[in-house]
């Protein structure tokens, strides 16, 4: 929480939030009595909360906190999990646990042939149709998005504009994991990151955390068909977002005329997953090799 609360309290300057000063300033950013000003708490209570003492912290408190550093509603959230307690949003949650792998399979391969896959906290695959490694480079259930993402130089050349996602990723990860630091499924994810990826130690070193949005954009480079456009979803299926639905749906008529040419001419054992053979295929063929064979 320490680096937290002090990283958002150093990109405010106290015209931002509405304070005079007079002179120069050895260092930028608002001064901790001037949050504490701000938010209505004394000085000394403040610079124990940034230390990380052990203090008693209470749901109104942090609120006018989030206030007094201009938290937006992503920010307030961590914040609070950070804290050990639970936002408005996580309190109105429902308490439904996750669904059976057969389920969760059922799911994502009804939307094929648009990618789709379900993924739990730490943005481990449960369930992915055969679209997922196809176009966009994950494996497939057991893999880690994030690791494989940072990790694997051919997955990462498929996402037109790969710097501006890792940042908004590794943003929204802090967000989804942030009443969960300490698990150690979260802590094998982060010390396998920051030891195999420069890039991710640094983005994670920034604390940014991401308002979360109802979908986004993004572009991913196939080497067979090219640029795809899709539009991705997000639900959650479980309470504390423990579960989430990823859709990916083409945002234009040529990415889905694409995926269906694609498949179409990979043959029709290419998205029935339960077939033998590799992605469902008898004679151990992908996809993407059916695909090159009929051309």
């Amino acid at each position: 929480m320490s680096h937290f609360l002090r990283t958002r309290r150093m990109r405010l300057s106290p015209g931002d939030v509405g304070l005079t000063t007079s002179g120069r300033r050895r260092t930028p950013g608002l001064r901790r009595e001037e949050v504490a000003v701000l938010a209505g708490v004394g000085t000394s209570w403040y610079t124990w909360l940034e230390q990380g003492r052990d203090i008693n912290v209470s749901d109104a408190v942090l609120g006018a906190i989030s206030g007094a550093l201009r938290l937006n509603a992503a920010e307030e959230i961590y914040l609070h999990r950070l804290a050990g307690l639970k936002a408005p949003e996580d309190a109105a949650r429902a308490t439904s646990g996750p669904d059976d792998p057969r389920r969760l399979a059922e799911l994502v391969n009804h939307w094929f042939p648009n990618p789709a896959l379900v993924r739990d906290r730490c943005w481990n695959i449960l369930a992915a149709n055969s679209a997922v490694p196809e176009f966009l480079g994950f494996p497939g259930p057991g893999a880690n998005i994030l690791v494989e993402f940072f990790t694997d130089k051919t997955c990462r050349e498929r996402y037109v504009r790969g710097d501006a996602l890792a940042r908004s990723s590794v943003a929204r990860f802090r967000a989804d994991v942030a009443d969960c630091f300490g698990r150690p499924e979260v802590e094998r994810v982060l010390a396998e990151l920051s030891e195999r990826s420069p890039e991710f130690s640094e983005l994670w070193s920034g604390h940014e955390v991401l308002e979360p949005v109802k979908s986004r954009t993004k572009e991913v480079l196939h080497p067979g068909v090219g640029t795809l456009s899709f539009d991705v979803h997000e639900w959650e299926l479980a309470a504390d977002h423990e579960v989430q639905l990823v859709l990916h749906m083409p945002t234009v008529q040529e990415t889905k005329e694409k995926l269906d040419a694609f498949f179409a001419s990979a043959g029709p054992d290419a998205e029935d997953p339960d077939r033998p053979g590799e992605d469902g295929d008898e004679d151990g063929q992908s996809p993407s090799e059916k695909a090159s064979a009929a051309a």
